[in-house]
């Protein structure tokens, strides 16, 4: 039984990796995700970075396994929050693109050949208050990523899983309730039998 609830469980990781919001194809082209941020929320500051994080970016590296991906987490609560696209050639700048303060523009020639430790992005944008879903949609927009759809197969196997986790909280909370009540019908019994003696 233990087997079988473990192989579930890798199951179900397995789904979740492949499908959903971050699976998309970038294009080779890119050849390096970066992201940017203070790492405690702040209001809404820093929730999508952190978001995008946390849930997309695990299924953008499952699906990409050659392009890397990397975050650096600030200590300045009043800082930025930047989402940094690296290509392999050049990209012509839209009016979007911005660059983090101190940053300076990109030389044609380290557009051409990209060196990710010294070559500034080819696209550098501002996420500080943008939720994670319009991260996603600013990436793919500039690279050109193709969004990967949910085999009707998987959908089906991920949807048993969310019937499944529903029934077994509710099978949870009874266990738990049964061992509550029945622990406190057994303190109940000791006192009537005065086998626990009261408190001085």
């Amino acid at each position: 039984m233990v087997h079988i609830l473990k192989r579930a469980r890798n199951l179900r990781q397995l789904l979740w990796i492949r499908n959903g919001p971050g699976a998309i194809q970038l294009p080779k082209e890119v050849t390096k995700i970066h992201l940017e941020f203070h790492p405690k929320l702040i209001g809404s500051a820093f929730r999508g970075a952190r978001h995008f994080w946390h849930e997309m970016m695990p299924r953008m590296k499952y699906r990409n396994p050659t392009v890397p991906m990397s975050v650096t987490r600030h200590k300045d609560p009043n800082g930025g929050a930047y989402l940094h696209i690296y290509t392999s050639t050049a990209t012509p700048a839209s009016s979007q693109t911005t660059n983090p303060p101190g940053t300076a523009n990109a030389s044609p020639e380290a557009s051409n050949t990209l060196t990710p430790d010294t070559t500034e992005p080819t696209h550098t944008f501002e996420i500080k208050t943008l939720h994670e879903s319009e991260i996603l949609d600013l990436l793919v927009e500039k690279t050109g990523a193709v969004v990967l759809r949910t085999p009707p197969e998987e959908a089906q196997e991920m949807e048993e899983f969310k019937e499944f986790e529903v029934r077994a909280e509710k099978d949870r909370i009874e266990v738990r309730e049964r061992l509550l009540r029945e622990r406190r019908e057994a303190q109940l019994l000791k006192l009537a039998r005065g086998e626990v003696p009261n408190a001085a």
